[in-house]
């Protein structure tokens, strides 16, 4: 499979679209900080608002990559 980058896909009530750097406190708070989200996922819940911004930001960086 060839990953083309996130993109956008809208409907009258969803918004999907790549990560921007204010998405940092709420991927923190709504979900990369609960236990019971992040049991299902591959990486261990974050304990830091830094931790989510260090993941954000490499999301966004390869998200820029791929538009290259």
């Amino acid at each position: 499979m060839n990953h083309l980058g996130t993109k956008i896909l809208e409907t009258d009530r969803l918004v999907l679209r790549p990560f921007k750097e204010t998405d940092v406190e709420d991927m923190y708070y709504n979900w990369a900080s609960s236990d019971q989200v992040t049991r299902y996922l591959t990486w261990p819940t974050h304990t830091s608002k830094d931790i989510t911004k260090s993941v954000v930001d490499l999301w966004i960086s390869k998200n820029e990559d791929m538009k290259n």
